[in-house]
């Protein structure tokens, strides 16, 4: 049987070798992942994740069955995922990625704006 702390190591390590992200407790427990300053992802545990995905991907998401619904913040774009097994992880991967993306695209959409005010 694997270890379901093992396996999550695992997915951190993974995590924080995406460009630019670091770590930081979150205000509930757990740790969160940012980029950019902006939180995607955080957790409860070695199983239990919160990731804040678009729009349009939390509703694939919960439409696939792939996720479950936030508890506090589903207005947010918020989904949760449970890690039972090694196979999951795959599964996690595919969502933290898409909040990942998207984190970073709202950051850099963000600093544009921000480039833009001060020449205008």
């Amino acid at each position: 049987m694997v270890d379901r702390n093992e396996v999550f190591e695992n997915l951190k390590i993974w995590i924080l070798q995406l460009p630019g992200v670091t770590q930081a407790a979150h205000r509930f427990g757990g740790t969160e992942f940012q980029v950019e300053g902006l939180e995607f992802m955080h957790h409860h545990g070695p199983s239990f994740l919160d990731i804040r995905l678009s729009k349009s991907d939390q509703t694939a998401a919960l439409k696939s069955g792939t996720a479950i619904p936030h508890r506090f913040a589903p207005q947010a774009g918020w989904v949760s995922f449970r890690m039972e097994k090694a196979e999951d992880l795959d599964s996690a991967k595919k969502l933290i990625k898409l909040a990942y993306d998207n984190a970073k695209a709202s950051m850099e959409g963000h600093r544009t704006r921000r480039s833009q005010m001060k020449l205008g």
